[in-house]
């Protein structure tokens, strides 16, 4: 799912757009947003060749886990009628990634929502609600139950299940940049909204990189701050794709069990996780328990979590403390740290 700015990096005097001493930061366009990775190197030449290492692993992932792209894996085996499928090992590596989610969270995040996508259109010019009828009817194809996983990188969907793996994709591919580093240089990806921050930030004595929590209002400004180290951070909120009809908001984060956009009470969810891709999945699946079930499930799961309800209060888990320094900075925006 996209994501943009749900979450702004804060450099303090560092801005990583363009490149620093010692400093290189790639820009490019993959996976349908703007992504950037910015590397503090031992020299600029080494900062270059770690940022534009980066581009050129995620650029290599865009057609793992696409279903839009004609050459992709996810849409030859979301056409396959059912057929088994032999996909990418990073395919084949998402997938199971998504499945263990889904299960994990008891189906409230789940990668076989893509016909409930297209049928609500958000996003598009088609966008509406749509009838219940259809909803039904769609519901049916939809279940990560449906997805089998058959090993030596085989998969079969089943009861016309259709993936689509953009609630975990770009976490999937700061997992694989995190992958590539050796702790040697301080390196900061921007993928869309997932952060990944790795190394010592050279902006700060502590070494950290702080990350801004976004304000649901006004998605250009933030109401915390977390600082991490060797972490990413990310976000889902309900102002990232949405329409408007008769009056209402309708966003593109769905209930699995109804079909609709959750109603949980929630504006937005926060992250911060070592895997950007249980992080990825677990700010879908968090959005659409609501704040009572989700506070829950992250302490049995020791997950270090924000949310940001509608009635303006702002939550942490007990995790967020053992993991990264919080500041909550909304006070002034009419919101309230409830803990």
């Amino acid at each position: 799912m996209k994501r943009f700015l749900a979450a702004m990096v804060l450099l303090l005097g560092i801005t990583g757009c363009t490149a620093q001493p010692e400093g290189y930061t790639a820009d490019f366009f993959a996976m349908d947003t703007f992504m950037s990775v910015t590397a503090y190197g031992a020299d600029e030449q080494a900062s270059e060749e770690i940022a534009v290492q980066c581009e050129r692993r995620v650029n290599e992932l865009e057609p793992a886990l696409s279903r839009t792209r004609e050459d992709s894996d996810i849409y030859r085996l979301n056409h396959a009628d059912g057929a088994v499928c032999t996909v990418s090992a990073d395919t084949y590596a998402a997938i199971e990634a998504a499945v263990q989610y889904a299960e994990l969270t008891g189906g409230a995040f789940d990668p076989s929502l893509a016909p409930l996508t297209d049928l609500w259109g958000i996003n598009t010019d088609d966008a509406h609600v749509p009838r219940q009828a259809e909803i039904d009817q769609v519901l049916t194809r939809v279940g990560y139950q449906n997805i089998q996983l058959l090993g030596d990188n085989q998969v079969r969907l089943l009861g016309g299940a259709q993936l689509d793996l953009g609630g975990i994709g770009k976490g999937f591919a700061t997992d694989a940049v995190a992958a590539l580093l050796d702790g040697s240089a301080g390196v900061l990806a921007r993928l869309g909204g997932n952060i990944g921050a790795y190394g010592e930030n050279p902006g700060r004595e502590s070494g950290g990189w702080v990350i801004g929590i976004a304000d649901p209002d006004d998605n250009a400004d933030f109401l915390a701050t977390v600082e991490v180290r060797g972490l990413s951070v990310v976000t889902s909120g309900d102002y990232e794709r949405y329409f408007e009809q008769d009056g209402r908001r309708y966003h593109h984060i769905f209930d699995p069990a109804t079909g609709y956009p959750a109603d949980s009470g929630l504006r937005s969810v926060t992250v911060i996780d070592q895997s950007s891709t249980r992080a990825d999945a677990l700010t879908t699946a968090l959005f659409v328990m609501g704040l009572d079930e989700g506070m829950a499930f992250c302490e049995e799961n020791a997950i270090a979590a924000v949310f940001i309800t509608a009635d303006k209060q702002v939550y942490t888990t007990p995790q967020v403390e053992n993991v990264c320094s919080f500041a909550f900075l909304g006070e002034e925006k009419g919101y309230a740290y409830a803990q």
